[in-house]
């Protein structure tokens, strides 16, 4: 079902994913965007909250907060609702150019959904073309991808990264893929950009070490780690590039994020303190 956590990862992610977009976008005319684990256009569904939840809800009330990229997108997207959007929705209302979607969706209602999407979303001007592709993202990554020639963004957000190997569920991602990632881009000439989130250590993956496997392994094609921003010691945004431009603001983006969250969690902290 086309479910969200509502929690810290989902402020993680986005935020990050919303500043790249609008960092490159003075640079880059066109755009392609890959998203390996698609999340329906607006998800409704929030079956589980964590300790973070509080902190996610805190933020969305008060939208469009510091005007941020990502507290304007999702004001725009969302207002005052219980759905998220995904980040082809935030894309779409961010990146100043043109742009092309693949989404890769593998859960049946997810994917149906993102279907009736693509309609509504290629009849934006600047949207040249949207593919959705149904079943898991290694498969379609093994026919190739097309660059328009601009920048290629690539996300992945599994539930975690685990270096061990490969495991038995899908969602997760493990080295074998960052080989295929790298095989899959390894002759692309354009600049690319790579966000990978994590939002687990557990199984002993420390942060510092998913960090080091990641950028080694994925040092052999060429893309250098610019940032890793991370929420607490679980949930983790790691952003690797080549040939981009703007590599010098990508890396300021973890102490940036470190104080838009703390400011976010102060004023959760005040007004919870205000409603007692």
């Amino acid at each position: 079902m086309p479910i969200f956590r509502g929690n810290v990862g989902n402020l993680l992610q986005h935020w990050v994913f919303c500043e790249l977009l609008e960092v490159y976008g003075s640079h880059a005319d066109r755009l392609d965007f890959v998203d390996a684990y698609s999340m329906a256009p607006l998800a409704d569904e929030r079956p589980k909250l964590d300790a973070t939840a509080h902190l996610f809800d805190c933020v969305r009330e008060r939208l469009p907060g510091e005007q941020t990229a990502y507290e304007r997108a999702w004001y725009k997207l969302a207002p005052c609702s219980g759905q998220y959007p995904n980040s082809a929705a935030f894309l779409a209302v961010t990146w100043p150019g043109r742009y092309s979607m693949l989404l890769c969706e593998s859960e049946p209602t997810t994917l149906q959904q993102l279907k009736a999407w693509e309609r509504q979303a290629e009849s934006v001007h600047n949207c040249v073309g949207v593919e959705i592709a149904a079943g898991d993202w290694r498969t379609r990554f093994r026919h190739g991808l097309s660059v328009s020639g601009g920048v290629i963004l690539l996300s992945f957000d599994p539930y975690m990264f685990d270096r061990h190997g490969p495991g038995r569920n899908p969602g997760n991602m493990d080295p074998a893929d960052l080989d295929l990632l790298g095989a899959t881009v390894e002759s692309i000439e354009a600049g690319v950009l790579v966000q990978l989130s994590t939002y687990s250590a557990n199984n002993d993956n420390p942060q510092s070490a998913v960090t080091e496997v990641v950028s080694s392994r994925l040092a052999r094609v060429g893309l250098q780690l610019l940032a890793a921003v991370r929420a607490d010691g679980n949930m983790m945004s790691l952003v690797l590039g080549r040939n981009i431009e703007t590599a010098v603001s990508i890396c300021a983006l973890p102490g940036r994020f470190d104080s838009w969250l703390a400011r976010a969690k102060a004023e959760c902290q005040r007004a919870t303190s205000g409603a007692v």
